[in-house]
């Protein structure tokens, strides 16, 4: 026999997939701060896999599972999507979208600036150079 490590959140359905194909998994349901958790990294996991689309169709099957985790996410914290909607229309309204395809490579500024520490708080996002 052999066995692989997965610990990652599957579909509802995935036992039953396995259990066709004659795989035996070992598994737990997970509910409340868990199941949170493993959507948000789960969320992580599908919008890797967008960036390694090579086509139209496989994008739009890899959207398709952001999408559902998205309204996995919006289910475990019991937020209506049309809440999601209306704040994605705020923030489009005021910012703007990503469709005119702005890439920012550096931002500098007067040390006094008060976005100064806010960028400082983010090393990872926004390393100092």
């Amino acid at each position: 026999m052999v066995k692989f490590s997965c610990k990652k959140l599957g579909r509802d359905k995935g036992l039953e997939g396995f259990k066709s194909q004659n795989i035996k998994p070992t598994y737990k349901f997970l509910s409340g701060n868990e199941l949170r958790e493993a959507l948000k990294h789960k969320l992580i996991e599908e919008s890797h896999e967008v960036t390694k689309t090579r086509d139209r169709q496989e994008i739009i099957d890899e959207l398709a599972d952001v999408w559902e985790v998205i309204s996995g996410l919006c289910k475990a914290y019991e937020i209506p999507i049309k809440e999601v909607e209306q704040i994605k229309e705020k923030k489009y309204s005021e910012r703007g979208g990503f469709e005119k395809g702005l890439y920012i490579e550096t931002l500098e500024m007067d040390e006094a600036n008060p976005r100064v520490e806010h960028f400082r708080k983010s090393p990872d996002k926004y390393p100092e150079i």
